[in-house]
């Protein structure tokens, strides 16, 4: 199990790692590439999407059409306003509440995703977890967004953390490899209902909400 003595600093993914907000994001990109595309999208698409970005997705489905008429950026904007649009309903995953809450003021608390700063900010209020952060990283704020190691580095000097000092929870491919290229540890998260990433290091640790919970009271005993 992980020593969390070890880190001063947690950096969190959002979507589908603390939150099952993956169908959101999925539901809208899919309206956005039938309106645009006349595209419907299909399982192989719906992996590819998941720790991906819109303009990542629309740029290999336009390659496969062979499409010049719409960009890939086009797409990707019509997704963020058609979710910009949707009224939210989601779940948090079991232990994440409580995680959070049993790390607030023992550690560094940092949320680094690839999402819009208005679609984290909306989803924290509904879910009621601003309150855990002391800073946030979202697509706004970087150029080059997962698997860059940008949001990560970022997020790191915010907190006025070493990059070795700071643990990173995340879901999928793009981020355990942000991750990697920022030299940083990492946890995947095995979520109920998540797809597990593409590539794997045998060393990578794996654990669930409720292991990391129960992991996180024993490491504070005594």
């Amino acid at each position: 199990m992980i020593d969390f003595s070890r880190y001063d600093s947690f950096i969190f993914d959002w979507d589908n790692t603390l939150a099952a907000t993956e169908p959101l994001h999925i539901k809208a990109i899919e309206k956005a590439l039938q309106e645009m595309l006349q595209y419907q999208m299909n399982y192989d698409d719906c992996l590819f999407f998941v720790g991906s970005t819109s303009a990542a997705l629309a740029e290999r489905i336009l390659h496969k059409l062979d499409r010049d008429d719409v960009s890939a950026e086009q797409v990707s904007q019509r997704k963020a306003d058609i979710l910009r649009k949707q009224d939210i309903h989601f779940k948090l995953f079991p232990g994440v509440q409580e995680f959070l809450h049993f790390w607030k003021g023992r550690k560094k608390l940092a949320l680094a995703s690839n999402s819009s700063r208005e679609f984290i900010e909306r989803s924290l209020a509904y879910s009621g977890l601003r309150k855990y952060f002391d800073c946030i990283i979202c697509a706004d704020d970087v150029e080059k967004r997962k698997p860059e190691p940008e949001m990560f580095l970022l997020a790191a000097t915010q907190l006025a953390s070493d990059r070795n000092r700071c643990l990173i929870f995340e879901d999928s491919t793009a981020g355990l490899l942000a991750a990697q290229n920022a030299a940083m540890p990492a946890v995947l998260v095995l979520n109920p209902g998540n797809p597990l990433p593409g590539v794997l290091e045998l060393s990578q640790p794996m654990y669930s909400w409720p292991q990391l919970l129960q992991a996180s009271k024993g490491s504070c005993k005594n």
